[in-house]
């Protein structure tokens, strides 16, 4: 299903509902304003703050008043002592008798980072008042050194009026000021010679402390994680360009690039010019370029698998059929060592005689658990068939099946279509079984709880299904009529990814005659990146054929394919993120695409079938 450029429309193209889209984006307050204090202090998830603060007071005589003998009555005395980057909470009342205060006011200046609340109040909080509370907290966290007094008024009526006691309250704020990570000496570059101590000294500032890390070549050094970096004995593995990166919560620096070179004995190759990607229509010639310094031999790859003969510097293809479309590399080799160049994407255009027909899900859902699928109709509107089901895989002999299943399909986060059962109505079972049979999709028991509809879409579509019980369940979407105009031009569906027999199937098949050629991609972290929750960290795509034969597998994306994505209208995916993507030109065929994760991790994660030119 493309995703939009405005994250609004990417969300809606994953049609989570409203409340969930709420709480994405939204948190709920740690303490809710209540109406009582002693209440807040037995419920609050800060409450040994508060009872703590009440306790205090209670300790002071606190019965609040505005005649007579006042006074401010704090949790802590003043001058009170804080520390920047800590939490702190400090509660004040006005101690006297008869009249409690009914309102707050403030001057002078409050530490940047706190502000005063009712006691045991939510919100943004304020720093001039009024607060209509007999007794208020000066919560949050200060971010900067320094000392301040606040001129702290209460007043006998709401709203600062009537009758009022002011009193000044010193805060003294120790520790760092918050900031940002720097640089403040950069590394420098070095030379030297095989089997030489070699290091680089770098000075980082910022609060709180950056965690640190260093890179070579834009990958992270295992252990580098100080200012210093040393080699005891510099190889020729270690030249290379090496930079700093900072992180604190505040934002993170990266130092210049510092190079290692290292002489004597034979050098690594440094790729000097990568490979261009490139597009040709079928038939047509290409040609790759790479060079690399220190004279080595190369290599050349597609898809990771060597091309017999392919060993210059120049990589030239002619008369190109579809099956050429792939990522391309080179291998670049001396006695030192290896290195491989960026990978470049060869997409090989031919006329539209195949297509994608349909797509199935296979999953084991929970109760109540929804899964989502998506699918785009273009070139005008076509009858699509839709399906769920449960009962009709248990006439098939599949165990632990759904019971109910309900399907529903959605414009945007308009629900356009519902079925629970498929035969609810004569009009509908009609139109089910007649395109059961045009499509060859296995035959729905008559009266069974299975969902199903034919729908006319055009653009994009999402269709989700769940039942009021847990099983086994298939998902399917069929084109219905075998023409090319229009077409599906993708297929997407989106789960809870698990281990063993609970990994993310989906199957989609290539009709037509020639080939088709495809990116297929299956996300986990990116999906974070919009909004969803729990995502598989580092998915793992494997394509196989009808036969079950590995046909292609990829863990980790090239950074070649970002282009492609944009080409398609594949939402972005983070750059370095382990989310894992493949171009193929597949023959007319039933294919299946599966999804785990590299490491036995599970998680939330989509897999998406795109048309390529």
């Amino acid at each position: 299903m493309k995703l939009p450029a405005a994250l609004h429309r990417r969300l809606h193209w994953l049609n989570l509902p409203g409340t969930l889209l709420i709480a994405l984006l939204q948190r709920t307050p740690a303490v809710n304003v209540v109406a009582s204090a002693a209440h807040t202090a037995l419920v609050s998830p800060v409450s040994a703050v508060l009872k703590a603060a009440a306790a205090t007071l209670g300790a002071l005589g606190a019965v609040h008043s505005l005649a007579g003998a006042t006074e401010l009555s704090p949790s802590q005395p003043s001058p009170a002592r804080v520390t920047a980057g800590v939490a702190t909470t400090l509660v004040f009342t006005i101690n006297g008798s008869p009249d409690s205060p009914q309102s707050f006011t403030f001057a002078g200046s409050v530490p940047p980072g706190l502000v005063f609340r009712p006691l045991g109040g939510s919100g943004a909080g304020t720093t001039t008042g009024p607060i209509n509370a007999s007794t208020i907290q000066l919560s949050g966290t200060p971010t900067t050194a320094g000392t301040y007094v606040i001129s702290i008024t209460g007043w006998r009526g709401a709203n600062g009026t009537s009758d009022r006691h002011a009193e000044n309250y010193t805060v003294i704020v120790t520790g760092s000021t918050n900031a940002a990570p720097a640089i403040n000496t950069q590394p420098i570059s070095r030379t030297v010679a095989v089997g030489s101590p070699v290091s680089f000294t770098t000075v980082v500032s910022g609060f709180p402390t950056p965690t640190l890390q260093w890179f070579k070549n834009s990958a992270a050094v295992p252990g580098a994680t100080t200012e210093l970096l040393t080699f005891a004995s510099a190889a020729l593995t270690d030249a290379g360009s090496y930079v700093l990166v900072a992180t604190n919560s505040l934002g993170s620096a990266t130092s210049n690039a510092a190079t290692v070179t290292v002489t004597g004995g034979s050098a690594l190759p440094v790729i000097l010019s990568q490979p261009a990607s490139v597009t040709v229509a079928a038939g047509g010639a290409a040609s790759f370029v790479v060079s690399a310094s220190n004279s080595p031999t190369y290599q050349w790859r597609k898809n990771g698998i060597a091309i017999a003969g392919a060993t210059n510097a120049t990589l030239s293809l002619a008369g190109l059929v579809t099956s050429a479309t792939g990522i391309y590399d080179v291998v670049a080799a001396t006695t030192a060592g290896s290195v491989t160049s960026s990978g470049a994407t060869l997409i090989v255009t031919a006329s539209l005689t195949a297509r994608l027909s349909n797509l199935a899900v296979r999953t084991t859902l929970s109760a109540n658990q929804v899964l989502t699928a998506g699918l785009t109709m273009s070139g005008g509107s076509k009858a699509v068939l839709l399906r769920a089901a449960g009962p009709g895989l248990g006439a098939l002999g599949v165990p632990g099946t759904m019971a109910d299943p309900k399907l529903s399909l959605f414009n945007g986060s308009v629900a356009e279509a519902t079925n629970d059962n498929w035969g609810d109505t004569t009009a509908n079972a009609n139109a089910v079984t007649t395109a059961n049979a045009a499509v060859g999709a296995f035959p729905l028991p008559a009266a069974s709880l299975d969902a199903a509809l034919v729908r006319a879409i055009d653009g994009g579509r999402t269709v989700q299904v769940s039942g009021p019980s847990a099983g086994n369940i298939i998902v399917e979407a069929y084109d219905t009529v075998a023409t090319n105009a229009p077409r599906l031009t993708n297929l997407s569906a989106m789960n809870f990814a698990g281990t063993g027999d609970n990994v993310l199937i989906a199957g989609f098949t290539v009709a037509g005659t020639g080939t088709k050629s495809l990116l297929i991609r299956a996300g986990g972290p990116s999906l974070g990146a919009l909004g969803v929750g729990g995502t598989l960290v580092d998915p793992k795509l494997v394509l196989r054929d009808s036969n079950q034969v590995i046909i292609a597998e990829n863990d980790t994306y090239a950074a070649a394919l970002v282009p492609v994505f944009a080409s398609v209208g594949a939402f972005a995916f983070v750059p370095g993120a382990k989310d894992a993507a493949l171009i193929v030109s597949l023959p007319p065929g039933g294919y299946t695409v599966t999804v785990s994760g590299a490491d036995g991790g599970t998680g939330t994660a989509i897999v998406e079938v795109y048309e390529l030119p």
